[in-house]
């Protein structure tokens, strides 16, 4: 597509040309109608201001026409730079099988005042009756030229098919095209772009280098023999480093293609699909295949019937009544269903094709009679979450909250847990780049943890135990009055109170908590020379040498942690990371986990594995 605007032109009538080819071939095609139009133009008092030019493109439909649709958009514009369009003939304007069509969009035109003339047509831009006439069965004819051609064009096709030679189309790996004269005697080997320039000229279909063809077999007996899928085999080729057509890795979708191909054993098809004149591909009946015996085949003619078994039963379409009898000789097998039964046991449909039928698995189960068991309180709660269910609650979260992370994930009613995210998607970066989310910096992150902490009063607990300002500062008068003195040292190893550190992020300095606990503050002199005589004095407690096993930790006692966990089951009907984070009875989900190796340990061990849950 390309469009021109000349600079103004003061004449009477400003015009716009709008030149149109089918094909690439038609060389000298717009040429011929610019010179044809410029002619006309100088003769009936023209200015061309506009050119609009779609090289290549098909006249059947406006579809892909870039220039006509430009010519439209500006014509009706308010502000516009022509009052006229010039064609050459109807045919130009377009072969639309429907001619309404193409009187439609001249329709639009001529109503918002701008006329469509034909110069090479004897009507010009008459529109009286007796012209309207002789337009429309120009327009007919325009669109009954495409579907003879159309026609012929196919069976001649058929008949080179026949005889072996291809019809065009990309090339499947491991196979390369052969150009030979009328007759079949080798001209040279086409590389990937390349077109015979004789029309007597022929193309063949021939295997490929010896390695490309031992690939080929390897996919098959992978796939008939150790039942690999085409993701499998594919991530297997690109770990060995095995590149595909152009360099690139071998894709899924391309050892698929070779799986389906006949060209595998020898056999070159043609017809197995009809898409006339831009309408839809509609797949053809295997009657009217053209087969034709190319070569030797690559591999067995078994195998490559075995591997169209295995497809076949891969891309079976279920039925609800098939998808009730499976389910019901799965339950009968198994003794109980899953989503991981369903996903494990060979010839079963996948959970997500039962969701879909079904709108869900437990709506799947009633339908057959079976009541699954109560499920722990920790998980998905024993919902089937299809990909594009997690992608729409992603970006919902992120549309909430303006950002997303695992706590928010957890959190969140229309999300699995963040695990099971990362297990099915590889991580939640993955999930966010296809839901089309935003990734955060690892420093936004940190700022929003940190104002979330603030925010939840997270900064009032030390080793799981919540700290007042006023304990605080009770605590540092204790220790004044039991050692005479404050220092860091003191503070980090007494075994009865927070850190320094921890009294500096409340307070700010040490110097700062004295004065609020009303203490008294030394010069940095003083506190050298009283750190100096308790060290002669033996009395100063000091950082305990590297092995050392620390000071004592203020931490929750088990058995007060396992008594929270029960008391919060019990509360809540179910338990998890978030809620024991969210209750001030107990420490976070992280001290638990410090206390009992894991949450799923502290269950077993407050005897949480039977608690029902609440939806």
């Amino acid at each position: 597509m390309s469009h021109h605007l000349a600079s103004e032109v003061d004449g009477p009538i400003r015009a716009a040309q709008y030149l149109r080819m089918s094909s690439e071939n038609q060389r000298y095609s717009t040429e011929n109608q610019r010179d044809a139009i410029a002619e006309y133009a100088q003769h009936h008092g023209f200015s061309i201001v506009a050119t609009y030019i779609d090289a290549g493109k098909s006249g059947l439909s406006l579809k892909g026409r870039g220039a006509l649709k430009q010519l439209l958009s500006d014509a009706l514009a308010a502000k516009r730079n022509f009052d006229v369009v010039l064609v050459l003939d109807v045919s130009r304007w377009g072969r639309f099988q429907d001619p309404d069509q193409a009187a439609h969009y001249e329709f639009l035109c001529r109503e918002a005042g701008v006329r469509i003339v034909y110069c090479a047509e004897p009507f010009g831009d008459d529109i009286t009756p007796s012209t309207t006439i002789v337009k429309h069965l120009k327009r007919v004819m325009a669109g009954e030229y495409s579907r003879d051609l159309s026609v012929k064009l196919a069976r001649a096709h058929l008949q080179q098919a026949r005889l072996g030679f291809r019809q065009g189309g990309s090339l499947l790996y491991g196979f390369r095209r052969l150009l030979v004269d009328a007759d079949r005697n080798p001209k040279q080997l086409l590389n990937s772009g390349d077109k015979k320039a004789l029309s007597d000229d022929k193309v063949i279909v021939v295997p490929g280098p010896s390695e490309e063809l031992d690939v080929i077999r390897r996919i098959f007996s992978l796939f008939v023999q150790r039942r690999l899928t085409a993701t499998e085999i594919a991530q297997r080729f690109a770990n060995e480093g095995v590149k595909g057509i152009g360099g690139g890795p071998l894709s899924a979708v391309t050892i698929r293609h070779i799986l389906s191909s006949e060209l595998c054993i020898g056999k070159m098809t043609y017809n197995l699909s009809t898409s006339r004149l831009q309408g839809r591909t509609s797949k053809n009946p295997e009657a009217l295949w053209v087969r034709f015996s190319a070569f030797e085949p690559i591999v067995s003619l078994s195998q490559f019937r075995k591997a169209q078994e295995l497809r076949q039963a891969a891309n079976r379409r279920w039925s609800k009544e098939t998808l009730t009898k499976k389910l019901q000789s799965l339950l009968a097998k198994e003794g109980h269903l899953s989503q991981k039964i369903l996903n494990n046991s060979a010839g079963a449909p996948a959970a997500e094709t039962v969701v879909s039928h079904f709108g869900s698995l437990k709506a799947a189960y009633a339908a057959i009679g079976y009541d699954p068991p109560d499920i722990p309180p920790f998980g998905n709660n024993g919902k089937h979450w299809s990909k594009q269910a997690v992608l729409i609650g992603l970006r919902k979260l992120y549309a909430a909250n303006g950002y997303i992370s695992n706590r928010l994930i957890d959190g969140f009613s229309e999300l699995p847990s963040q695990c099971h995210i990362r297990r099915h998607f590889g991580s939640i970066a993955q999930a966010m780049k296809q839901a089309g989310v935003p990734l955060s910096s690892h420093s936004e992150r940190q700022r929003y943890s940190w104002k979330r902490r603030k925010a939840s009063g997270c900064d009032d607990y030390f080793h799981g135990v919540r700290w007042t300002n006023t304990q605080l500062l009770r605590a540092l008068r204790r220790l004044h009055r039991g050692y005479g003195y404050i220092s860091a040292d003191l503070l980090d190893w007494n075994g009865a109170s927070p850190t320094a550190y921890y009294y500096i992020k409340r307070f700010g300095s040490l110097t700062k908590a004295r004065r609020l606990a009303k203490l008294p503050v030394p010069t940095h002199s003083q506190i050298m020379a009283a750190a100096l005589k308790r060290k002669k004095e033996g009395t100063k407690i000091e950082r305990p040498a590297s092995g050392h096993v620390g000071r004592s930790s203020l931490r929750y006692r088990s058995e007060k942690i396992l008594a929270g966990l029960q008391r919060l089951a019990k509360r809540k009907r179910m338990i998890s990371a978030r809620l024991i984070d969210e209750d001030a009875s107990l420490p976070s989900s992280a001290t638990v986990v410090c206390h009992f190796g894991s949450l799923s340990a502290a269950y077993k061990l407050a005897g949480l594995g039977s608690v029902p849950i609440n939806g």
